[in-house]
């Protein structure tokens, strides 16, 4: 008779194997605002998750190069040293919402789309517009705030066919070169980057051509931003294989130390997508592990939200909240993989693979916690063929138009089928308060549980030994807590 196979998990809790990297940013609307008073208030979920970095999205932040009563900026001719001409209010709630968590804040200077995705017709206006913005975020100009924004990220897909930008590679590139200048004429010390790139194994001039343009002309890149869906792989590896890319990219055209933001991630950022809640908190669990070791430098996931979309009138999937902001199993792997991260102090784990089941450990600062988190993700058999060519070719409808998109893709990982693992053994050893008490509490998020607590039981001694059923999809978080004496 075959029994099903069991990981064999092993811990050394006092090996560092250096810094926990802390990739878990996120983009959305955490709570009601001017302009979004529909969402509900999921603060305490972001604030337990422990969220590092947080994406403005462009219904709380746009910046559209035409008129528009809703833009930052609604009136282009308007004089813009005046504070009044600038429409602030609803950003300012959601900038105020996010610092109430103590995460930083990347605001994305782009335009609302499709309907303003024009390139700006008075570039010096539009530097003046932009660095006043700033100003107000950073130096608390007209009425604002101080230092409340320290990462500014210019474009958003441009390379999306004309859906996100409709002008010139060449447009773009002046107004790219226009908000560096604005930006770091208010503080040199800002993180200023971009453009989002859609589609990053693309070759193209929003890729190569802008960043020969930004060596050439000397400019800024603190950091290089890009997106990807799994939509075409469902393989949480992904987002490593593409960040060695880009990083090679970047690295060809002189940008060695510009570092790599990963503007979106998720599973799926198709509107029709399907999926099970369980699969895809399994996945949002292992890509998070596995980005722990990759080029990534910073993290974004799209989006801890209801999945409210104000532009197109729907509900996106990509959202991982239900519409009255309870929680489900994505939300509650997202959640469990944040308190993960928390730990400062990365600890070295064997018995995981790269097909799925993966595994990540961490203390805390004051080394009275260790956390274990464990997901068991399956990749669907019908993603595990190769594709005759690996070129997803798509058609984007804009209004009456249709437009023809090629992304280039990695190569399906045919070898990458689970283990088919069914539980863990997990061994941990050398744990940090040697011979005293300690309490162990094990979280569930899978298709039966949103992060519940399975049980917990006191023991004593340097290491502990713990076995679970596990089957996939399913993420696991075991924290070993020291029992003062």
């Amino acid at each position: 008779m075959t029994r099903d196979p069991i990981a064999r998990l092993s811990v050394n809790a006092g090996v560092s194997i250096g810094d926990m990297r802390k990739l878990h940013g996120t983009t959305g609307i955490p709570a009601p605002a001017p302009g979004t008073e529909s969402v509900p208030d999921i603060l305490d979920v972001w604030r337990a998750a422990h969220v590092t970095l947080v994406r403005s999205y462009d219904w709380v932040s746009r910046l559209d190069t035409v008129d528009n009563p809703t833009s930052l900026f609604p009136d282009w001719s308007a004089d813009p040293s005046d504070p009044a001409n600038y429409n602030f209010a609803g950003t300012d709630a959601w900038v105020s919402q996010v610092r109430s968590l103590g995460a930083d804040i990347m605001f994305t200077i782009a335009s609302e789309i499709p309907a303003n995705k024009q390139p700006v017709r008075d570039l010096a206006k539009y530097e003046q517009v932009v660095e006043n913005i700033v100003r107000h975020y950073v130096c608390g100009w007209g009425n604002g705030f101080e230092n409340a924004i320290t990462h500014w990220e210019f474009g958003d897909q441009p390379d999306f066919g004309s859906l996100h930008f409709s002008g010139t590679p060449e447009q773009f590139y002046h107004m790219y070169a226009a908000a560096a200048r604005a930006v770091k004429c208010v503080d040199l010390g800002l993180q200023f980057g971009g453009p989002c790139i859609a589609f990053p194994l693309n070759e193209g001039p929003f890729r190569e051509g802008l960043l020969t343009f930004i060596k050439d002309q000397s400019l800024p890149l603190d950091f290089l931003s890009w997106m990807w869906y799994g939509d075409n792989s469902r393989d949480p590896l992904d987002f490593r294989t593409i960040a060695a890319e880009v990083r090679t990219v970047a690295d060809q055209h002189g940008f060695g130390g510009t570092r790599l933001m990963l503007s979106y991630w998720s599973m799926t950022g198709i509107p029709t997508a399907k999926f099970e809640d369980a699969d895809n908190a399994a996945f949002i669990a292992a890509a998070a592990v596995y980005m722990q070791d990759s080029a990534v430098d910073q993290a974004i996931f799209f989006r801890a939200d209801t999945g409210a979309d104000f532009h197109y009138k729907f509900r996106d999937p990509a959202g991982i909240f239900e519409p009255d902001g309870s929680e489900n199993a994505r939300t509650s792997a997202f959640r469990l993989v944040g308190r993960t991260l928390a730990a400062t102090e990365r600890l070295a784990v064997s018995g995981g693979d790269e097909k799925g089941f993966a595994a990540l450990a961490g203390q805390t600062a004051d080394s009275d916690t260790v956390r274990i988190l464990i997901a068991n993700y399956a990749i669907p058999d019908s993603y595990l063929n190769a594709r005759d060519r690996d070129v997803f070719e798509f058609q984007v409808p804009i209004g009456a138009e249709r437009v023809n998109m090629s992304l280039n893709v990695p190569p399906r990982r045919v070898d990458a089928g689970s283990v088919g693992y069914t539980g863990y053994t997990l061994e941990v050893s050398d744990l940090p308060w040697g011979q005293g008490r300690y309490k162990v509490v094990r979280y569930r998020a899978d298709a039966q549980h949103r992060g519940d607590m399975l049980g917990s039981y006191e023991g004593e001694g340097t290491s502990v030994t713990i076995e679970s059923s596990l089957p996939a999809p399913g993420v696991e978080l075991i924290e070993i807590t020291r029992i003062p004496s």
